[in-house]
């Protein structure tokens, strides 16, 4: 029995030494937490043991302004990968929205950082129109009128002005401003799917090249700021593509699909985040 006894202290007495010189960097943090740690003001000790891949720690909490504001939200995980989005304020009230992908072998690790790319010239652009006053909106759709086929007319109506400036808004704006533009024009939204679904019924898609659907309803679409919408192609295969805009890849938009086993994946290489509105309804970004 004194044996036993022994043996036992000597049992717990180790564990308590294991526990106590166990580095803080062996611990496990769920693909949320490790966000915020990384991207918090205070410097995250050992982030080299909580990184992989192309992530190299840059950027992170440090190169953030001081005054900035974050939020964070899991977009989506597996049991071996993970897509939090991070959205940034600035003390004005700017900022983005953007995707840290996180993968698991034996702990969680971030792999990636990402948002929406090569927006500068759509920032520009936006900013072009927005400093245009009704009078000099009417001089240049009387120019464009005057010279056809001039490379350099943005618009030639009103309704097309009113298009591009909300279409550059709505492509920079915060996901959650994104997902108020679907709330608040979801009637509209579900008439033009329906009747994409419609058409999809005489048609033959094939899933590795995009289809444009309902094109003679453009004007409809263009009133919420949609582009596009179309189906198949490698990147959403089946959905119904309502695209809003961006530049060569790197584009936003929102799509509809029956089956959520049919959802394709998030990740770093290509669409980098999806965001469930509700009903088959999604947000999504690709690069």
């Amino acid at each position: 029995m004194h044996f036993i006894k022994t043996n036992l202290f000597l049992v717990i007495t180790l564990s308590n030494l294991i526990l106590l010189f166990t580095p803080v960097y062996g611990q496990n943090f769920e693909p949320l937490e490790l966000a915020q740690k990384i991207f918090a003001k205070d410097t995250f000790p050992n982030i080299e043991n909580y990184i992989a891949g192309e992530y190299e720690g840059r950027p992170n909490g440090q190169d953030l302004e001081i005054n900035s504001i974050t939020k964070f939200s899991l977009l989506g995980n597996t049991d071996k990968k993970a897509v939090v989005n991070m959205t940034i304020w600035d003390s004005l009230g700017k900022g983005l929205d953007t995707y840290l992908h996180f993968e698991k072998d034996t702990t969680w690790k971030m792999v990636a950082f990402r948002a929406l790319a090569m927006t500068g010239i759509i920032e520009h652009l936006k900013n072009e129109l927005e400093n245009l006053s009704p009078q000099q909106v009417e001089e240049m759709i009387k120019l464009s009128k005057e010279n056809k086929d001039s490379e350099n007319i943005l618009f030639s109506t009103r309704d097309e002005y009113n298009f591009m400036l909300g279409n550059f808004k709505l492509t920079l704006d915060f996901d959650d401003n994104i997902l108020n533009h679907f709330l608040t024009n979801q009637t509209e939204f579900e008439r033009l799917k329906n009747l994409a679904l419609d058409e999809l019924q005489t048609k033959k898609v094939d899933k590795e090249r995009s289809m444009e659907l309902i094109e003679n309803y453009k004007a409809d679409y263009n009133n919420i700021y949609i582009s596009k919408i179309m189906t198949g192609g490698y990147e959403l295969g089946n959905c119904i593509n309502f695209l809003i805009g961006g530049m060569i890849d790197n584009s936003v938009g929102y799509f509809y699909i029956n089956y959520k086993k049919e959802i394709p994946q998030m990740n770093p290489q290509r669409i980098i985040m999806i965001r469930e509105i509700g009903n088959g309804w999604y947000i999504y970004k690709t690069t």
